[in-house]
């Protein structure tokens, strides 16, 4: 195995092209091979300045498969304007394992993306748990690292699927479950379902009203925001340091309910967002509210939905107002399923935002809920999604917000 000096103007003495000279010589590349190069470099990026704000990217790796043999070329390609402001190099490994790559790096905020040209287009590679397995098959294929700029992080979601009870601490104790696990995982944001909080014993998909008895819960139920488990679940957003969104039955002053959901983080109640498209017999529930809303935060700024709110497609009217990030609080139902695949993508899409769908699963008073709570990409790809069953998906996005919030 040789290492070439190749292609000098690229930085610090150049990439360096890993090659074989004979067909025998392209064993197994050796991580020591790729790493103590790579080691040099990052040993002068530590002399660096660190005071840039874009993220920075580094170790690209191309992997090609030519007729005879397999080539592999490393290069560190950090564009020139940024290399005087370098943050910490990371490093980014690769170990060849018969027909397979495998890729690996210590950085916990690492985000691996691959390219089929070193120019780009970049994407992020959705299955990438270090270390990454690749197949060599490929054509062509370029990695990268990036890593966000000193003093910032990504912004990670999390997505609860659940079915709601109809008992307002019970559902409360499974708020408090899923924030625990959530922030033992580095979540900065999760999102609970449309009425979440309290349930709906008397939701039909049809416009049959509810019953005296379902009802009266219902009623009964209800809260102000803020209100009494507001302030629970911000003491726990306190404890946890963690932003929450959830969907609740909301009673205003003059006794008049609302299907809203609410945004609170350690601080407090930051706002919240009253439904304003009905279906089914929700209008024998709750009052209708009008017009959607940014609610600035700590984190970013974030665009409400809730559930057939989707529909009208408001997540590009939100993102004009400013809206860094879509959360839609949801019980979506099944039957409708194929809708919800085409709303929670065409909202991040045409809004070209990140879109954190939660949503309700089974039975929800009585009518059928599809689950599927999701994270889905501006591009519209649905990174993650929790099928048809309870559960929590968590997915950091390229959203950059302060690492010390």
């Amino acid at each position: 195995m040789v290492l070439v000096p190749r292609g000098r103007k690229a930085g610090f003495g150049g990439a360096l092209r890993v090659s074989a000279r004979t067909r025998r010589e392209a064993a197994p590349v050796e991580d020591a091979s790729i790493s103590r190069p790579i080691h040099n470099y990052h040993e002068r990026f530590k002399a660096m300045k660190r005071n840039h704000t874009k993220p920075s990217h580094t170790s690209i790796f191309r992997v090609q498969c030519p007729r005879f043999g397999i080539l592999l070329t490393l290069s560190l390609l950090l564009p020139t304007v940024l290399m005087p402001r370098a943050a910490n190099a990371a490093e980014l490994r690769a170990v060849r394992d018969g027909r397979y790559l495998n890729l690996s790096w210590e950085a916990p905020d690492g985000k691996l993306q691959e390219a089929s040209t070193p120019n780009g287009p970049w994407q992020t590679v959705t299955t990438a748990v270090c270390p990454y397995r690749t197949a060599t098959a490929y054509p062509q294929r370029f990695y990268r690292l990036i890593l966000p700029a000193p003093g910032k992080k990504w912004l990670t979601v999390a997505a609860v699927t659940m079915t709601s009870q109809t008992n307002t601490e019970a559902n409360l104790q499974t708020f408090f479950s899923y924030m625990e696990r959530a922030a033992s995982n580095r979540v900065d944001l999760i999102v609970f379902p449309e009425v979440a909080l309290q349930g709906c014993p008397g939701w039909r998909e049809n416009s049959t009203p509810p019953s005296v008895q379902e009802m009266a819960y219902t009623r009964q139920t209800a809260e102000t925001i803020p209100g009494q488990s507001t302030s629970n679940v911000v003491a726990k957003a306190q404890e946890l340091n963690l932003f929450v969104v959830f969907g609740m039955t909301e009673k205003d002053q003059a006794g008049r309910l609302y299907n809203a959901n609410v945004f609170l983080g350690p601080a407090g109640v930051i706002g919240k967002h009253r439904k304003t498209f009905h279906v089914g017999n929700d209008g024998s529930i709750w009052s209708l509210s009008s017009g959607f809303e940014v609610l600035d935060s700590p984190l970013c700024k974030i665009g409400l939905m809730i559930c057939a709110e989707m529909a009208l497609y408001p997540g590009p009217g939100l993102a004009g107002q400013g809206a860094d990030l879509l959360v839609s609080s949801s019980a979506w139902w099944t039957i409708y399923s194929s809708n919800y695949e085409a709303v929670t993508v065409g909202n991040a899409v045409q809004s070209k935002r990140w879109h954190v769908v939660s949503q309700q699963v089974g039975t929800v008073g009585h009518a059928q809920v599809y689950g599927h709570s999701r994270v889905v990409d501006p591009k519209g790809k649905a990174v993650c999604d929790t099928g048809a069953t309870e559960g929590l998906v968590m997915w950091a996005t390229d959203i950059l917000i302060d690492a010390r919030r």
